[in-house]
């Protein structure tokens, strides 16, 4: 009489770690792009703090910035630096100066966040 064993088969075993790899190289891949959306949202969220800042002292200072109609600078917020370019021209309409603010990445060079107002011209 034959006794049958119990358990899996080394192609059974096979299968299941084929899948098992599989699976896990597609949570790895996920679990990388969540990082890097992160960090992006991370950045954009400071840039936008740093634009919202920039754009409240341009707009306190206009008397010393319309002189030059164009600067560029740094900005440092929460560690992060990120670069700035504002300038000043007029809008179209008579009375109002059109603000542009362009904050960017320091290593990219790419834009960030971008803001436009207008301001009475007294």
């Amino acid at each position: 009489m034959r006794v049958r064993q119990s358990g899996f088969s080394l192609v059974e075993m096979l299968a299941v770690l084929a899948v098992l790899s599989i699976a896990g190289l597609a949570l790895v891949n996920a679990m990388t792009t969540s990082v890097r959306t992160a960090s992006l949202t991370a950045d954009a969220a400071l840039a936008q703090m740093a634009a919202h800042n920039l754009m409240s002292l341009a707009v306190l200072e206009i008397d010393d910035m319309r002189a030059s109609r164009s600067q560029e600078g740094g900005y440092t917020l929460a560690g992060r630096t990120f670069d700035w370019r504002f300038e000043v021209e007029p809008s179209g309409q008579p009375g109002l100066d059109r603000l542009r603010l362009v904050v960017l990445d320091t290593r990219t060079g790419r834009e960030l966040q971008r803001l436009e107002t207008l301001r009475r011209v007294t």
